[in-house]
């Protein structure tokens, strides 16, 4: 009998088995769970340089009521920004600066309204710099944000092969009107600006994509009344609404769910398993039915729900959702109906910590908040904020700058291990240390009190702040202790640091919402016993019979058919199915067999003779395995390949080229870049090195002061690329040999790579730079102000460190001055590849495919598609240039992006290979651990290399050094 069949009948009896559906509807019963939030009396909090300002000014409360409407057609560009105009407002590019000039007749406070519609550019977030009078009062001027709006590109969910697969986002390009306030939602106020009588200037600086200004008034926004005051001028208006419980899915467009957009193609609808109440549910098939989760957790970030209602009224709403990231914390949305927030309450909705979904109604200990709905489609949004942690996340951010800055000054001063016998002097030399560690001390036990009030419990990570409280009170008493527990009290700061993150982040997920009457009994959300056992027992047994590597659907034998294998995770798999599915086989006609399958599985299945005929995301080494057994076909000889090798720069193929036959197509393509810390290299008077006598001449500046310069050796570089560059600089090669001889012996014999490894083992010997450090943490705290790491680390920066936004950046690597005068800072990349195996079947529709899939839209297209759906941190390195600059980086990081890639290399790989970086490592350990010297150390290993490359080329037929 069928395997599959026996399979579906052992379901289908487990889910007779487990008939306690019934047992279901008998256990529905209320289950709201009322929302916290934040009291209308409690204080305002202002972030200090923002309060600074206000109390400055003399703000006591009371707005202007004023209007000054800016005419934004009188603009003025500067630094060379190029502006268009037409009736609907002033486009300003992602780069330069607008000013528009604007007289003020009654002084006082103002706020900003800004009217934007979203032009096309990167798909990321709109960010701006604001000048008042060229001016920037507050450091929340210096980033403001202005969101575009989602939605999915089709209102039906394909299934393919019993799964459902996530629809592609479109962007809605409507006119919003907006208050400019603080881009980290610290507080529920837009920001005001106090204007005196007279003229003033408002500037906008590009950060990051263009956009169409339509309209820029300063107006004061009308307050907002609390609930009870609100619901007693509505009830007057609407009726309470008396109907049946309306539902609609959270994540598509089913019940009275009619759109779902979203403020960020990062905020994904998501496969949830954990229980069979969850709509829909399937013990697993791959069924789309919550939004959000970790996906949805950075402020700012929204989702708006059009519902359609039968009729004008008050209404309950409630959300089926779950907070279950934060143990101990809570997740504030506020609440926007129809655009607007109805009531002061709804600046701040808090979401309990909960394991599962539970029915969470919008409301406080005395009920249900009844919000006013029109008859027909309403809006309802949740937006991500800070809530009650604003003050808390806010003095924790001050608190590790003014923590980091002081351990920088101490180190500057004792150096990161310091000598436990030598008396460095700490009160004496550094007598403003003491006081800031009473001063954080007391912050600090000050924000544990107001977190624990908030929580309502002392959780396990509030005990990281409490935790450097009780140091920071023993360091002030005496700060001489300061020596031993210097690396203590770093960690204790990283911790801070990391907890600071996390609390920030407001995750929530959700199922479904629900506008009902008052007090309705709600759908239960936890199963019973007999129906969680039926849903467990057949994930269970699905897992021995559900094949979750064939991500296609079925073929039409009748057409053309190739099999495709990719070895990357299963979301970039789908991505990469929907685009065969909507792009590649409509057109062409050729079918798409595609599978996920690990990498390590392909040698093996090759030999067997059931390989594929193209694997894609495959590294070049693991590629080259192939090609010199002859198992590739040498794409430089298909049809068109020079139109495909003039889209990227020749590096991302010297990787893949063997015996002058190129065997891939290049996906991605890495290198490394030079990061430094601008606001510390503004401290020490320091220019951004452009060349290795540069970086020499800083290291000690750096060191003089305590800090560290980080160049990748040993473990983190395993392939040797750091070396591999340096040689390439000096006008060098790893190897001898010319054509179809490359590769016959070591270059490392030559005098040119003996003196650049003297000169590399140098910066750790006599110049003492780390061997082995977690640069990015290292970056963060300030110990590490300068380094070179691969690009990639940008975008986990920008996840992990965003406390020192804006004072980083990076730049291309030092080079090697040239007799011409002209700077070589080549540095060697590494690539992933698209093969084609000699086996495949049909080479010309494998080749059509290869083709497709590394053309310049769908690599654009596939990369923004994976950021949108995996979020910043997965931005994709694409080899194509063209696409990298795309890509939503600023413009300042794509040109520095594009001119080291201009600069890159590609190490061939020879047959034994391997061997060179491993020997490299080796005569490296025995210079910088054992003392030896360098030429003799290079000397002695790379004999081993000689070896190993004469004996892989007679392993494979090729010349050798005795047969020259």
């Amino acid at each position: 009998m069928n395997k599959k069949l026996i399979g579906s009948l052992i379901l289908s009896l487990v889910a007779l088995a487990a008939i306690g559906y019934s047992y279901k509807s008998a256990n529905d019963s209320k289950q709201g769970v009322y929302t916290i939030g934040v009291p209308t009396d409690r204080e305002v909090f202002y972030e200090s340089t923002y309060a600074s300002y206000l109390s400055s000014n003399g703000y006591q409360g009371n707005m202007s009521k004023g209007e000054v409407v800016v005419d934004v057609n009188n603009y003025a560009a500067t630094d060379g920004t190029r502006v268009t105009t037409d009736q609907e407002g002033v486009t300003t590019p992602e780069q330069g600066k607008v000013t528009w000039q604007f007289d003020v007749k009654t002084p006082g406070f103002y706020n900003l309204e800004v009217g934007y519609l979203p032009v096309e550019g990167k798909n990321s977030t709109i960010e701006r710099k604001m000048y008042l009078d060229d001016q920037i009062y507050f450091k929340g001027m210096e980033q403001l944000s202005f969101s575009r709006e989602w939605v999915n590109e089709t209102s039906e969910i394909e299934v393919r092969n019993n799964n459902e697969i996530r629809p592609n986002t479109i962007e809605l390009r409507n006119e919003k009107n907006v208050f400019v306030e603080d881009a980290q939602r610290r507080g529920s106020e837009p920001y005001k600006f106090y204007l005196s009588e007279g003229t003033h200037t408002l500037t906008f600086e590009s950060i990051k994509e263009p956009v169409k200004i339509t309209e820029l008034v300063f107006k004061a926004d009308e307050p907002l009344l609390s609930y009870e005051e609100t619901i007693n001028q509505l009830q007057g208006t609407y009726p309470l609404y008396e109907g049946s419980l309306l539902v609609g899915q959270a994540e598509r467009n089913e019940g009275i769910t009619k759109n779902v957009l979203k403020s960020s193609r990062a905020i994904l609808m998501n496969t949830n398993y954990s229980s069979s109440r969850i709509e829909p549910a399937h013990p697993y098939n791959l069924v789309f039915n919550t939004v959000g989760g970790d996906s949805w957790k950075t402020p700012g970030d929204g989702i708006t729900w059009e519902v359609e209602v039968p009729e004008a009224g008050l209404y309950q709403v409630s959300f089926t959702a779950r907070q279950s990231a934060n143990r101990g914390g809570v997740s504030y949305r506020k609440l926007l109906v129809n655009g607007e927030v109805p009531f002061k309450e709804a600046n701040s909705i808090g979401f309990p910590y909960s394991t599962g979904f539970k029915n969470y109604v919008i409301g406080d200990e005395n009920g249900a908040y009844l919000i006013p709905l029109e008859k027909g489609v309403n809006s309802i949004t949740l937006e991500t904020v800070l809530g009650q942690f604003d003050r808390a996340t806010t003095e924790v951010q001050e608190s590790l700058f003014i923590l980091n800055e002081t351990y920088r000054k101490i180190i500057q001063l004792t150096g990161t291990v310091p000598d436990s016998y030598i008396d460095y002097e700490i009160e004496k030399k550094l007598p403003e240390v003491k006081e800031i560690f009473i001063e954080e001390s007391e912050r600090l036990a000050n924000i544990l009190e107001e977190v624990i009030s908030i929580t309502g419990e002392k959780g396990e990570d509030a005990v990281v702040i409490d935790k450097l409280a009780i140091q920071l009170e023993r360091l002030a008493k005496k700060p001489e202790l300061v020596v031993k527990e210097l690396g203590q009290l770093k960690n204790n700061i990283s911790s801070l640091g990391l907890w600071n993150m996390e609390v920030a982040t407001m995750p929530l997920e959700v199922d479904s919402l629900t506008l009902g009457v008052e007090g309705a009994e709600l759908k239960q959300t936890e199963a019973g016993f007999i129906e969680n056992f039926g849903y467990e027992a057949q994930r269970f047994l699905a897992t021995f019979i559900v094949d979750e590597t064939q991500m296609s659907g079925e073929v039409d034998k009748k057409q053309e058919s190739i099999k495709v294998w990719i070895g990357t995770g299963r979301d970039q798999a789908q991505v990469m199915m929907n685009l065969i599915e909507e792009r590649f086989t409509p057109l062409t006609g050729i079918n798409v067999e595609l599978e996920l399958i690990p990498e390590s599985v392909i040698i093996p299945a090759t030999l067997a003779g059931r390989g594929p005929d193209v694997v894609t995301g495959i590294t070049e080494q693991q590629a080259m395995n192939f090609a010199v057994r002859n198992a590739l076909v040498d794409l430089s000889e298909l049809e068109s390949f020079e139109e495909k090798y003039a889209d990227y720069e020749p590096s991302a193929f010297e990787g893949i080229t063997f015996q002058e036959g190129i065997f891939g197509l290049p996906e991605q393509q890495s290198f490394m870049m030079l990061f430094y810390r601008q606001d510390i290299l503004d401290e020490l008077g320091l220019e951004i090195p452009r060349t290795w006598d540069d970086v020499k001449a800083i290291i000690p500046i750096l060191q003089m002061n305590n800090y560290d310069f980080y160049m990748p050796a040993g473990t983190a570089d395993p392939n040797g690329t750091m070396y591999a560059s340096l040689v390439f600089q000096g006008g060098d090669d790893m190897y001898l040999g010319q054509g179809n001889n490359y590769g016959i012996e070591t270059g490392l014999y030559e005098n040119g790579p003996m003196q650049t490894f003297q000169e590399y083992t140098q910066f750790f010997t006599s110049y003492h730079l780390p061997v082995a450090a977690d640069f990015a943490n290292r970056f963060r705290t300030g110990e590490v102000p300068m380094g070179i790491s691969p690009y990639t680390t940008y975008s986990q920066l920008q996840v992990s460190a965003p406390e020192i936004r804006g004072l980083w950046s990076f730049a291309p690597v030092p080079g090697k001055v040239q007799e011409d005068g002209t700077i070589n800072n080549t540095f060697v990349s590494s690539t992933t590849q698209c093969i084609m195996l000699d086996q495949a079947d049909n080479k010309d529709a494998a080749w059509e495919f290869m083709k497709w899939w590394t053309s310049e839209e769908i690599q654009l297209q596939y990369g923004t598609t994976i950021e949108g759906i995996m979020g910043p941190a997965a931005r994709y390195p694409s080899a194509n240039v063209d696409v990298v600059e795309q890509l939503p980086w600023s413009v300042k990081d794509a040109d520095s992006l594009k001119e080291q890639f201009r600069a890159t290399k590609g190490l061939p790989e020879v047959p034994g290979g391997y061997m060179t970086a491993r020997m490299v490592s080796y005569a490296f350990k025995n210079v910088v651990t054992d003392g030896q010297n360098p030429r003799e150390a290079l000397y002695l290993n790379a004999k081993s290399i000689n070896d190993e490359l004469t004996k892989k080329r007679k392993e494979f037929n090729l010349s050798t050094v005795e047969s020259e």
